[in-house]
């Protein structure tokens, strides 16, 4: 069982953009309950306590984890001096990330995903103007410092066409993007209220065929690694084996340590107390690894249980 445990660490709330399905409920204006920045060096120094355990992969996210560039980038740094820039990624819109940020992100992280629903210039519901333009403009200086960029696609009713996927992959691959991840739509957090958008069995294997038609025939050598949500039917990785604990854990940015990161209902909060694991302010992650809550997820195939409770 003791395989890399992936780490996704939410460093904030904090965001500029107010995207209607963001599933962290991220706000314009930075949280009460954000740590400041000693505390977010004690949580690194914390989980890297648990080496022992577990090799470990940190995802930095949020909110927009460069709303707060310098206090952040420490953080970053600090987590890359400790762990390694091979175990160090993050997830960001692509804001503020200019050649100089770019020069610097690339001595302490091996990769950056950010997100596009769609091409750059497509108007979309679900995300306001601009949002997928910061992404699409972050990816040269990016590539220009050898960073591993992937492109990640929530798929929903609104993208979920011939036309839009063709020109995301066809975006993709002019781009000369490392991977393309396909994310099911979990309506988490403010995306509680969009529950129409969630796709069927039927709709998920016609996406992951048409994607795959795509990729069969295209003879170029900037095609992209696609890489589809294992809750996705109709492709090959294809489980409904749970990996909370498992694979995966979350760190929300008060601190409290999450079995599933998709599991936060419309007020920001974790969706049920059995996903809710410990806090890093008041316990260790060794601690919390070996708990009985963690104990729950670890020692029991469980199915994934988020189309029960989101």
């Amino acid at each position: 069982m003791i395989k890399k445990l992936s780490i996704v660490y939410d460093i904030t709330k904090m965001c500029p953009w107010g995207c209607k399905i963001c599933c962290m409920c991220a706000s314009k204006e930075k949280s009460d309950e954000e740590l400041n920045l000693n505390e977010k060096l004690k949580i690194i120094e914390n989980i890297y306590s648990a080496v022992q355990l577990r090799d470990i992969h940190i995802d930095f996210s949020g909110g927009e984890i460069f709303t707060n560039v310098d206090e952040n980038m420490k953080v970053i740094k600090y987590a890359s001096e400790l762990f390694g820039r091979e175990n160090i990624g993050i997830s960001t819109s692509g804001y503020k990330i200019n050649n100089d940020l770019a020069q610097q992100l690339s001595k302490y992280i091996s990769e950056c995903e950010m997100t596009i629903d769609t091409i750059p210039e497509m108007e979309y519901p679900l995300r306001p103007i601009g949002y997928a333009k910061a992404a699409s403009t972050a990816i040269k200086p990016l590539k220009e410092y050898n960073i591993k960029i992937g492109i990640q696609s929530v798929l929903t009713h609104s993208n979920c066409n011939k036309k839009v996927l063709k020109e995301i992959y066809d975006f993709i691959c002019k781009e000369k993007v490392d991977c393309w991840s396909l994310l099911k739509f979990y309506p988490s957090g403010y995306g509680k209220k969009y529950q129409s958008e969630r796709l069927n069995i039927q709709q998920e294997q016609w996406t992951v065929k048409f994607i795959k038609q795509l990729d069969d025939n295209n003879s170029s050598p900037n095609k992209p690694c696609i890489d589809f949500h294992y809750r996705i039917k109709g492709h090959d990785k294809f489980s409904t084996e749970c990996r909370c604990v498992k694979k995966s854990i979350g760190i929300l940015p008060n601190g409290d340590v999450t079995s599933c990161f998709w599991a936060i209902n419309e007020y920001g909060n974790i969706a049920d107390n059995k996903y809710y694991l410990g806090n890093l302010r008041k316990q260790s992650l060794v601690s919390i690894l070996n708990n009985e809550k963690s104990n729950y997820w670890t020692n029991c195939k469980h199915k994934c249980e988020l189309d029960k409770i989101l």
